[in-house]
Formats: C-alpha cells, sequence, structure tokens
C-alpha cells in the first residue's frame, strides 16, 4: 500500500435549513433605520432590523444575543412614535466580525399595509422598486 495515500473522508451530511415561503425585505433597501429591541426575561438587547417577512426578522447587534429562546420584539417607528410588537422565537444566530445577527419567526404576522409603519415603509420600497406610483 502506498503511504502517502490517504483515503478521502466522506463528506458530512449538510443540515440544509427549509425553504423561506414569503419575500424578505432588506432596511437597507427601505433606506430608514428601523430601531429594534429584543426583550427576554433576563434583559433587553438593542439591535437594528436587517430583513423582515411577514412572519420573521433578523436584526443586527453589536453584542451577542443567544439563539433559541422567546422574547418580545418591538420595532420602532424611525420618526415617530408608533410600536410594533411581536412574540417571537430566536432561531439562528450568525456572528461576523463584531456584529451578530440573529433570525426569528413571529408567533402572529406582520401586515404589509398602511396600518403600521412598517408595511408603509415596505409598500413604499416595493412602489420605488417596482415604478409603481
Amino acid at each position: 500500500m502506498n503511504p502517502w495515500f490517504r483515503p478521502k473522508s466522506k463528506p458530512e451530511a449538510v443540515k440544509l435549513r427549509p425553504k423561506r415561503r414569503e419575500p424578505r425585505y432588506s432596511v437597507s433597501a427601505l433606506s430608514v433605520p428601523i430601531m429594534a429591541e429584543l426583550i427576554t426575561s433576563a434583559r433587553t438587547y438593542h439591535c437594528m432590523l436587517w430583513d423582515i417577512s411577514t412572519r420573521g426578522a433578523c436584526v443586527q447587534s453589536y453584542e451577542p444575543i443567544p439563539s433559541g429562546i422567546a422574547c418580545t420584539l418591538r420595532l420602532h417607528q424611525h420618526a415617530g412614535s408608533q410600536v410594533v410588537s411581536r412574540l417571537a422565537r430566536l432561531l439562528w444566530r450568525d456572528d461576523v466580525m463584531r456584529a451578530h445577527y440573529v433570525g426569528m419567526s413571529f408567533d402572529e404576522p406582520i401586515r404589509f399595509d398602511s396600518s403600521t409603519f412598517v408595511g408603509t415603509l415596505i409598500l413604499n420600497s416595493l412602489a420605488i422598486r417596482f415604478g409603481v406610483e
């Protein structure tokens, strides 16, 4: 047997995340920073909304946030007093250099209509993107 020959190890099975069923809207496309708070039983984390869909969101923080916990997500209107609040479960976390991204699912969908500032921003973003007035 050749002493330099090493059998290739079989690649580990890659666990794929379930495919998203709905579009996500990046906050950078909205051009408006939206402050977010993740309120857990132990503490409150201050974050920025990264992207959002009707049933979930991703936030960016500069402090680590544990995944797999239940919390309340509060999104604060950038130029007003409206707050959108949902119960959420933190599903995953991705640490990139000094930033921490946390993905979550909501217990109740957020409606993208003119009843909330989030819905209004999404509708305006879509109108700009597709040239609809």
